[in-house]
């Protein structure tokens, strides 16, 4: 997330807001204030969802990244090779990746042949006897994939839903406790928590695993054969994941300002018509676009346009 941003935002909004006074422009004022909220939501909602990278819980961390797949097909391939290369190499990673990717497959035949239960007793059988998760160190392994998420800034778009994440908080502690009569009812529910939850889910229809290297190829191929530059612009923003709801809300009080003050122009020609100033003033701000680089300053140059037309 781009804090330094954010902060010129506010510190920005702020000075729109003393100038406004200075000014008794109150309405300036108050848009100011209403912007500056609308800021600092976005901020506060943005530290929120950053903060759930803030843990040790591997399925926690593995649903980020495939939730940012699409995105990062296009835009930061690289670390989705880091991820999956890291993942592979690591035997306490690669075991939490399989057992969380049989409880999604757990369906059609598998679930003919064997319960829940025994599902789960068998996979933990698998993993002790080959010793695939060390109980040592598995928390440092997950600790290096939050390391190249954070590092490359792979933060969640939205939030985890509670099921979900009572599964992975359930995953976890089958995967990172000790069976021992300490940890017995924490693992017991746990237990019965990823039972339940693959009872429920056992007739949703399978997800094939797709070799993600194939799929950035084919994704590339796909884009590079069938549409032109600017289509393929258009389709980098319209899957990006976060609607940019507040930047929308910006363009539309630039708007409303810049029609405000061409509208004033307007009626002082009708009383000077010809003036070569005004008609050069409605030209410029009928020129002006929305740029979201400089909407901040671009408010503030059209506020002070508007006082000083209506000055007049």
């Amino acid at each position: 997330m781009n804090t330094k941003k954010y902060k010129e935002e506010f510190s920005n909004y702020i000075s729109i807001m003393n100038e406004a006074l200075k000014r008794d422009n109150f309405d300036a004022y108050d848009t100011a204030r209403e912007m500056l909220k609308e800021s600092i939501d976005e901020y506060r909602h943005e530290k929120e969802l950053e903060s759930q990278l803030d843990t040790n819980n591997f399925g926690v961390l593995n649903h980020i990244f495939e939730d940012r797949l699409p995105e990062l097909f296009k835009s930061n391939k690289k670390v989705v090779r880091d991820v999956i290369k890291l993942i592979k190499e690591d035997k306490n990673l690669s075991a939490q990746f399989d057992f969380y990717n049989n409880i999604r497959n757990y369906k059609g035949k598998i679930t003919e042949m064997v319960d829940p239960i025994h599902f789960l007793s068998n996979f933990n059988a698998v993993v002790e006897k080959h010793n695939l998760i060390n109980k040592e160190t598995v928390i440092e392994s997950n600790k290096k994939l939050r390391k190249v998420l954070k590092e490359n800034n792979v933060v969640p778009t939205e939030f985890i839903d509670e099921e979900s994440m009572n599964l992975y908080n359930a995953g976890h502690n089958i995967l990172t406790k000790e069976q021992s009569l300490k940890n017995m009812v924490t693992l017991t529910e746990s237990i019965n928590s990823v039972e339940n939850y693959m009872n429920k889910h056992k007739d949703d229809k399978i997800n094939e695993n797709v070799d993600p290297q194939k799929l950035i190829n084919e994704f590339e191929k796909k884009l590079k054969d069938t549409l032109t530059e600017s289509e393929m612009s258009f389709v980098k923003e319209i899957t990006d994941w976060r609607s940019p709801i507040a930047e929308q809300r910006k363009e539309k009080l630039f708007n409303k300002f810049k029609n405000e003050c061409i509208s004033k122009v307007d009626e002082m020609l009708k009383e000077d018509a010809g003036n070569v100033e005004l008609e050069s003033l409605k030209k410029q701000l009928e020129e002006q676009k929305f740029n979201k680089d400089s909407i901040v300053q671009d408010i503030a140059k059209l506020l002070e346009i508007r006082d000083i037309l209506l000055d007049k």
